[in-house]
């Protein structure tokens, strides 16, 4: 009597030899950021914010002085307002924005499970994250950088008319300019390190909203109705408070609310130090947490 063979056959796949690098992994996250309907909601509205708040600030301004002897001298007076402060009127708005779109980009996978998929294809999982931010930072920084300077050229008619256009030719003016798409990448890369360390799109938005938007505000705000020390130098170091001096800080004091801040380039630097250690945190968790 011979005996029956229970052995089931084994599956070959075609890809089990397929190597998967780095540039493998960033065409796949390029494609699942442009697969999301989020993406283009996202984007859209950065630019309408970016674009808008810029052209209505600039008109509200202009309307207000033209009707206004004593205010236009005010203004003056006090050694105006720089133009640039019309044109990125819409950066803070803008950087709420993008940061929901980092946290989405990085958390969008834990909520439908497709992490564990994507970490198969890439068992070491760093070069994941890696992938990640660099899309974030590419697309972030080009729809930022396009929308400033597509509201550059729509207020340039308004404020020139009343001799507040934009020089390019002053360094502040200019860094401004720069320091704005600059600023708002920075924050959407803090998002996904945020994203990745709570892997929850709801608690990384709103980490990210506390952090950059309600800190400020109340420690902005007992800071300069009190002059407490400890709270001037919390607001300092606040991220935002720190990292928007690229955008804000002028030498005349603008921008500053009569605060000890930061200069503009070390700002940007100290939120930039805030990121690099968020994103060394989330490669740590990535790599050993499961997923």
């Amino acid at each position: 009597m011979s005996a029956v063979s229970t052995a089931s056959p084994t599956f070959a796949s075609p890809f089990a030899d397929a190597r998967v690098t780095f540039p493998h992994l960033l065409r796949s996250e390029w494609r699942k950021l442009w697969s999301l309907r989020s993406t283009w909601w996202v984007l859209g509205t950065t630019v309408v914010i970016m674009i808008g708040f810029a052209l209505l600030f600039s008109l509200a301004f202009t309307s207000f002085v033209s009707g206004n002897p004593e205010a236009s001298a005010s203004v003056e007076q006090t050694g105006g307002i720089p133009p640039t402060t019309f044109v990125v009127a819409g950066y803070s708005f803008g950087a709420l924005v993008a940061a929901s779109l980092g946290a989405i980009v990085m958390t969008g996978e834990y909520s439908t499970g497709m992490i564990r998929a994507t970490f198969s294809a890439a068992p070491t999982r760093l070069p994941v994250l890696w992938a990640k931010l660099t899309v974030v930072a590419v697309v972030i920084l080009v729809t930022v950088a396009a929308s400033t300077a597509i509201a550059l050229l729509v207020t340039h008619p308004v404020l020139s008319s009343h001799d507040l256009g934009v020089d390019l030719s002053d360094s502040e003016q200019l860094r401004s300019l720069l320091g704005t798409p600059l600023y708002v990448t920075v924050v959407a890369l803090f998002a996904v390190a945020v994203g990745a360390l709570v892997r929850n799109t709801p608690g990384a938005i709103v980490t990210v909203v506390a952090l950059f938007f309600l800190a400020p505000t109340i420690i902005g705000t007992i800071a300069g109705a009190t002059g407490a020390a400890w709270a001037e130098n919390i607001n300092k170091w606040l991220p935002s408070s720190a990292g928007e001096r690229v955008i804000t800080a002028f030498t005349d004091g603008s921008g500053d609310g009569g605060l000890p801040l930061f200069d503009a380039w070390p700002g940007l630097a100290v939120l930039c130090a805030y990121t690099a250690v968020l994103i060394v945190a989330a490669a740590v968790v990535v790599k050993r947490r499961d997923a």
